[in-house]
């Protein structure tokens, strides 16, 4: 039995509850991950972030409010410890570079799906910088 300690938090921030839902439930199936939340959009990811310390942050880059650029250069200013995984739809280079800039340590498509989602999680959560399949095909890392 893995206890609270040993296992990864994780703070989804996507403006799709269906979305969230799905992920709650995927990584609820997992020894290795537990869920911290979900905010549907970045206006109070940093506050959040501070409240319920994750150890990984699932964002989307396509939300309602706050940039989730800026929320995320934010976040490795504030919470260090925290890596950022950005989990969306919308994969091209200039959002993945934005990504980059800002501070992630991870850039998966919801194209890839949950399994793939997963893997990357495992490599970043590792200290590893992770990107899906459709990532490294459009960052030309294939």
């Amino acid at each position: 039995m893995t206890t609270e300690e040993e296992t990864i938090g994780v703070l989804c921030v996507d403006d799709n509850p269906h979305v969230a839902d799905a992920l709650r439930l995927k990584l609820s199936r997992t020894e290795l991950f537990r869920w911290t939340g979900w905010l549907p959009s970045a206006d109070s990811l940093v506050e959040e972030a501070k409240r319920t310390c994750p150890a990984l942050v699932l964002l989307d880059v396509d939300m309602p409010g706050r940039d989730p650029f800026d929320a995320a250069a934010e976040l490795v200013e504030v919470c260090p410890e925290t890596r950022i995984v950005v989990f969306s739809g919308h994969v091209r280079q200039e959002l993945i570079d934005k990504a980059l800039d800002a501070g992630v340590w991870g850039y998966v498509s919801k194209n890839d799906g949950e399994e793939e989602l997963l893997k990357v999680l495992r490599l970043v959560a590792g200290g590893e910088v992770g990107f899906s399949p459709e990532v490294r095909q459009i960052c030309d890392l294939l």
